[in-house]
């Protein structure tokens, strides 16, 4: 067996390893074996038991002498941090491995280990513009509405407000995953792209009755051209002629970048910097303090977000369940709708500390009697 077929067999291996022993998703194995072929190519395809540290050392070199270059073939720190990492992780899976336990030590595979500085860099989180809720609301406005493509643009936008979910689930989300009576969205992972695929309901952040009636809208006209149940939310454009036929037939977006190029168009005519359909789960989080009346409203806005946990504190409320996370997200609503209204709960709470208060002053006044 030459030394490529060598290679390529036991990098098949550890892509086994990947997928079934470490269950990564396929995006990231991808990567992976990207990085080691990457080095395979520099060493000149030799035997993966015949590396030197000389032959790290170079690579390591090549690599950081390219970070922060402009253009195509610039590399970030993070990009040359994850690179090493990867390769060092390799090597050290191949040193347990027979045939290869006496020429991989310890010695050679932390020889990937990256500079401190690189590290420090990579690191570093860079700015990352997010939109105010004005803002979205700014681009919504600007937004044209006159024909079935372009309400479906901005119904697209106002979902990622309303919803607060991944691009990836957006265009995965089909007409029967929208509760309009609930103001509910249910994330089915056999058919929605969630991470880690995770399955679940998201309820309706309390953005707004005027962003809920743009995405209603938008689920109306597609019911009203005939799209049933399985039909996607937001499908390929331009659409199809539906006049005379029973039923349209409407095809799913194959990738996010049009949702990316709606937020483009959308935030230059509004004067807004642009950003990715992520930075506003950052918005919503951030109005997260302003909905939450307690910390059980903010598990609940938490768990919308598909967040395990908030902090350590909030972790011992536990999970909200379903039909009370429902109501809880009823309340917010109605709160968004009356700001200054309070309802009977917190009326109550109110009455119950003060009653509290008294009888604590009562008791300190009889201990000073005595």
């Amino acid at each position: 067996m030459n030394v490529t077929k060598t290679n390529a067999s036991i990098v098949y291996l550890y892509q086994g390893e990947l997928r079934h022993g470490k269950g990564f998703h396929p995006k990231t194995i991808d990567d992976i074996l990207r990085h080691i072929w990457q080095f395979e190519e520099h060493t000149g395809s030799v035997d993966f038991r015949s590396v030197t540290l000389r032959m790290i050392e170079e690579f390591k070199d090549k690599l950081i002498s390219r970070a922060g270059e402009t253009g195509k073939e610039g590399l970030s720190a993070s990009t040359i941090v994850h690179t090493f990492g990867n390769l060092k992780a390799f090597f050290s899976w191949l040193s347990n491995q027979e045939g290869y336990r006496r020429s991989i030590t310890a010695q050679l595979y932390n020889h990937f280990n990256s500079p401190r500085y690189l590290i420090e860099l990579a690191g570093a989180a860079a700015p990352k513009f997010v939109p105010s809720a004005d803002q979205l609301r700014a681009m919504l406005e600007v937004m044209p509405a006159n024909a079935p493509a372009q309400r479906r643009d901005r119904a697209m936008l106002a979902a990622l407000f309303l919803f607060a979910v991944r691009d990836g689930a957006l265009i995965s989300l089909r007409l029967k995953h929208v509760d309009i009576d609930h103001k509910q969205v249910f994330q089915d992972a056999r058919e929605v792209k969630t991470k880690f695929s995770k399955t679940g309901f998201v309820d309706w952040f309390p953005v707004g009755d005027d962003i809920e009636r743009i995405v209603i809208e938008w689920i109306e006209e597609l019911r009203g051209m005939g799209a049933g149940d399985d039909a996607p939310l937001f499908p390929t454009a331009p659409f199809k002629p539906w006049i005379g036929r029973h039923s349209i037939e409407l095809e799913f977006l194959t990738t996010a970048a049009p949702v990316r190029q709606v937020l483009r168009k959308a935030a230059a005519a509004a004067g807004v910097p642009y950003f990715k359909p992520h930075a506003i789960r950052s918005t919503v989080a951030k109005l997260c303090d302003q909905w939450a009346s307690s910390l059980r409203d903010m598990k609940a806005l938490s768990q919308n977000l598909s967040h395990d946990q908030i902090s350590t504190t909030l972790k011992y409320y536990g999970d909200v369940e379903p039909d009370v996370k429902q109501e809880l997200f009823s309340k917010m609503r109605e709160k968004q709708r009356n700001p200054g209204g309070r309802d009977i709960g917190e009326l109550a709470e109110q009455v119950s500390l003060e009653t509290q208060d008294v009888i604590r002053k009562i008791l300190q006044m009889e201990l000073k009697r005595k």
